[in-house]
């Protein structure tokens, strides 16, 4: 009976490993179709210390996607009243983001507090 209990749990313990390891081994990319993509109304490209351009201007509704083409990870804080986050955006990565209200969004770079940009939304016409 131990035997046998032995290599039941020898077998789950194999199983389990063969699905972790090919698991963490794959690597998957997934597209996002078309009409989950917001477009983009303005592109910030994000390096040496600086947001390119610092200022911005879109609609209402327009989207704008922050690259970082740094070395460095570099975040996105919004000031008050419109608190936002974009979280740790990695060398190579990107963050979008799509503006609904109308308003002045100040932000900047909470690693490299000299690092500062507006984004100004009109309303839709």
């Amino acid at each position: 009976m131990k035997r046998h209990i032995l290599f039941l749990f020898a077998a789950l313990l194999a199983v389990a490993t063969i699905t972790f390891a090919s698991t963490a081994c794959s690597s998957k990319t997934t597209t996002a179709s078309e009409e989950d993509t917001p477009a983009i109304a303005m592109t910030v490209h994000v390096k040496d210390g600086e947001f390119d351009p610092r200022d911005i201007d879109i609609e209402a509704g327009g989207s704008v996607m922050w690259i970082n083409d740094d070395v460095a990870s570099h975040d996105l804080q919004f000031l008050a009243p419109n608190k936002l986050y974009s979280g740790v955006i990695k060398p190579g990565k990107a963050w979008i983001h799509t503006f609904a209200a109308a308003g002045t969004y100040d932000y900047y770079c909470d690693f490299h507090n000299t690092m500062k940009g507006v984004v100004v939304v009109r309303p839709a016409p």
